[in-house]
Formats: C-alpha cells, sequence, structure tokens
C-alpha cells in the first residue's frame, strides 16, 4: 500500500510501504501528519493507559512498570515525530516541564497547526539546495 491509499494515517513509513507496525510506533524517527497525531491519541493512547491501569491494579507493584514505560515510549513517539513534521526537534517536548504554558504551547503546536506543505523533508530540501545543478 502507499501513502496516498492510507491518507489519515498520515505516517511516512518509508520502508513498510505504510503499514502500521508496533515498532515502528515506539520509534521516534520520521514525521506523522495532524491527523495521523489524532489518531492514535483517540485509538493507541486510550488502550495503552487502559493496559497500564489495568496492569497497576491486577498484578501489582513490579508489573505496572513495563506498560507505563510502553505508554511514556509511544507518547514521546507520537509527539516526538509530529515536532518532525512542524519541523522542529524532538527536544521542544520539554516544553512540558513548564507549567500550563508549555504543555499548551505543545498542544497548540501539534494537535492544531498544520505542517508544512511537503512535510519537514521538503523545507529541509528547500533550505539546503544544490549549487551544482544550473
Amino acid at each position: 500500500m502507499t501513502k496516498s491509499a492510507l491518507p489519515f494515517f498520515g505516517a511516512n513509513t518509508n520502508n513498510t510501504g505504510g503499514s502500521l507496525q508496533i515498532t515502528n510506533e515506539l520509534l521516534p524517527r520520521g514525521r506523522l501528519t495532524r491527523g495521523g497525531f489524532w489518531l492514535r491519541h483517540l485509538t493507541l493512547v486510550p488502550i495503552a493507559l487502559w493496559l497500564a491501569i489495568a496492569a497497576s491494579q491486577t498484578p501489582g507493584s513490579p508489573f505496572d512498570l513495563v506498560p507505563v514505560i510502553l505508554l511514556t515510549a509511544l507518547l514521546v513517539s507520537i509527539w516526538g515525530r509530529r515536532l518532525h513534521d512542524r519541523g522542529r526537534s524532538a527536544w521542544w517536548l520539554l516544553a512540558a516541564a513548564i507549567p500550563v504554558i508549555g504543555a499548551l504551547g505543545l498542544f497548540i503546536e501539534c494537535g492544531l497547526r498544520r505542517g508544512p506543505p511537503g512535510g519537514a523533508q521538503a523545507d529541509a530540501l528547500a533550505a539546503h539546495p544544490d549549487y551544482l545543478t544550473v
């Protein structure tokens, strides 16, 4: 499948042909469109949150750490890839450490603003033109 066949998924998966794989979801590489960002927040995040809560209540103390670490990795991956699509580094996630203003700024930047036309890679190519061709 091509990326155009899955326009709402919004992940730039390069070698996987647009398919959703859990290993790709936990890596903060590539880009993520606004639609893909919201799709993951409405599907994957609630499931992972439910698993983390269920693990803390059912088996107990040492077993609840694994789902929490996976949920954190998933959130960092989703937000980091969306920041990459907006042309920013994933280090901008540290802005969430600033109470209220940092989290609100990240929400506006990632959840509400549209990515650049052609994505971050198109901007990188425009910033570094090939000077050898005329």
